[in-house]
Parts: structure tokens; C-alpha cells; sequence
């Protein structure tokens, strides 16, 4: 054991070199860490639940479920209006809207969220009808995969939806219900290229793939691609954010301009320290314990 290391009360040398199963990791998991550690203990060690649901998400599960049902039947999508789909959102609307959805915008109502997934499914259908020129591979297709040779680093994550538009050259689409991104932000964008990994790994004779990003509300679209070095450095950088939080004991909240949107501000010390509860106590058996190489 390295010279000055302290375990809090809850730890013991024989928790930390047990065997552990390998944790699964994904893009949104490593980024809740790198959002705020807090976050990240509430929602993936300790599990907490939520009451609430923030409206944004739920706008957008809803909106990629539709465009789900689009893809299945193209030959009724091909026959079909913008108007059948908006009416499928607007249905799943009404049947799973409650009181549960959280609104953090004073400016906006539940019809203007509503409204706004309506409009989502619109340019989307306007833009691609009659949905052809590519073999649909998947839609919200689950891929697990390592990041190293001995399988230490796994990752696994949802593809909106996989595309092969020529022999060899597969298009990853992303659907996002949000606002537009920052100027070249996505050339930084660490999930589809973690997704491309996945995807070559599971097909052979891939020459090239290609990052689509759909801006629903905005009817705009962004296509880019990556040079093999960009996926080394990913994997590697991955790695390394995976290696920071498996040496992590203690989660500080980091305050920042997305605390309002967390489900955990309720209970988080740092947003509203009077209605903050403690903190629960690290039972052993959780994945932190495989927090040190054993050499």
C-alpha cells in the first residue's frame, strides 16, 4: 500500500484488492463525473432516485422514440405525413406527461416543451422524406466494447441510429432536441467517436464512418470525421478519465450553471445546504473499492 494512503472509515485493504466484476462505463457516466463528482456518487454509487424528471430530457426520450417508430416501418413512414408523427408525439405526450416534469426556464410552459418536440419531428420529417439512399443498420442500437486489448476498460452506450450508405462507409446518427452547439465543439466530441470504435469493431471492411448530428429544432445538420489518431487519442484519454475515477474516495459538489437542471439539487450541500441529507456511508461491494492497481 503506497506510503500515506488513508481509506475512509468504511474501507479495508481486503475491499480494495478483492475481486470485482468490471464496471461498464459509458459517455454519459464519465461526463457526470467530470460535471460534478457529487453528481456522479448520487447517481451511480449510491443510486439515488429521483421524483423528478427535467422536461428537456423527457422531450427528447420522446422525440427519439418517435423517429424510432419511423425507422421500423419505412414503407409506412414513405406513405406517410409529418402530421401522422407529431400526432404519435403528441399522444405519448399526453399518456406520459405528470406532475413530475420539472421546468427550470421561467419563460417557458409544458405546451411550449410540447411544442417544441412537435417541432423537432416536423423538420426531421421534412428534411429526410421519402427516407431513402441508406441501408438502416439499427436504431437505438446497444454496443458494449473494450478500450484496451485485456478488456479492463469497458464502455457501452445507444446509438440513435447506424446507416450504410456504400459499401464500406457507415453513418452514426445523433439526434439532438437541444440548442446548437458551440463553434467546433463537435470536432471535440468524445461519444460518437467512442461510438465509431464500437462500430468498426463490430464490422468488418469499415473504410470510413462518418458523425451526423441532427439539431432537430433548428433543422440543422452537422457531418464530420475522424482521422485514426483521433481514435487513439480518445481511447487513451478515456482511459485516463476512467483510471481518475476509479482513485476517487472523496465526490465534492462542483457548483456551475447546470446545478438548477440537476435531480440532486435537492438534496446537494452546495445548492440548498438546509434541505441537504447526509451523505450515505460507501458500503463494501461497491465498484470505488477497485480503486488501485494491485501491483
Amino acid at each position: 500500500m503506497p506510503d500515506g494512503l488513508s481509506f475512509p472509515r468504511c474501507y479495508t485493504a481486503r475491499d480494495v484488492h478483492a475481486e470485482a466484476p468490471t464496471p461498464v462505463y459509458s459517455h454519459s457516466r464519465i461526463s457526470s463525473f467530470a460535471n460534478c463528482p457529487l453528481q456522479y456518487r448520487y447517481r451511480y454509487i449510491d443510486k439515488l432516485k429521483s421524483p423528478v424528471e427535467g422536461v428537456e430530457a423527457f422531450v427528447g426520450k420522446i422525440v427519439h422514440e418517435v423517429l424510432e417508430a419511423l425507422y421500423a416501418d419505412l414503407g409506412r413512414a414513405r406513405a406517410s405525413s409529418a402530421e401522422d408523427y407529431t400526432a404519435l408525439f403528441r399522444n405519448l405526450w399526453r399518456q406520459r406527461a405528470t406532475s413530475s416534469l420539472r421546468i427550470v426556464r421561467e419563460n417557458m410552459t409544458p405546451e411550449a416543451y410540447r411544442d417544441l418536440g412537435v417541432r423537432c419531428i416536423e423538420n426531421f420529417f421534412r428534411q429526410n422524406h421519402p427516407f431513402e439512399g441508406a441501408e438502416v443498420l439499427g436504431c437505438e442500437t446497444q454496443v458494449e466494447f473494450n478500450l484496451d486489448p485485456e478488456g479492463r476498460y469497458r464502455m457501452q452506450g445507444y446509438i440513435d441510429r447506424i446507416d450504410r450508405v456504400a459499401p464500406g462507409v457507415i453513418e452514426i446518427h445523433d439526434y439532438k432536441t437541444g440548442s446548437l452547439p458551440r463553434e467546433r465543439s463537435l470536432r471535440f466530441d468524445r461519444q460518437l467517436t467512442l461510438y465509431e470504435i464500437a462500430v468498426r469493431d463490430r464490422w468488418a471492411g469499415v473504410k470510413e464512418v462518418r458523425h451526423v448530428w441532427h439539431y432537430l429544432a433548428h433543422a440543422r445538420k452537422f457531418v464530420q470525421r475522424r482521422a485514426p489518431e483521433d481514435l487513439i487519442r480518445t481511447k487513451l484519454a478515456t482511459i485516463r478519465a476512467i483510471q481518475d475515477i476509479e482513485a476517487t474516495v472523496v465526490f465534492p459538489p462542483r457548483p456551475g450553471p447546470l446545478c438548477s437542471w440537476c435531480e440532486y439539487n435537492g438534496v446537494c450541500p452546495e445548492f440548498r445546504p438546509k434541505t441537504a441529507r447526509p451523505l450515505p456511508e460507501l458500503e463494501p461491494g461497491s465498484l470505488q473499492y477497485r480503486l488501485f492497481p494491485l501491483s
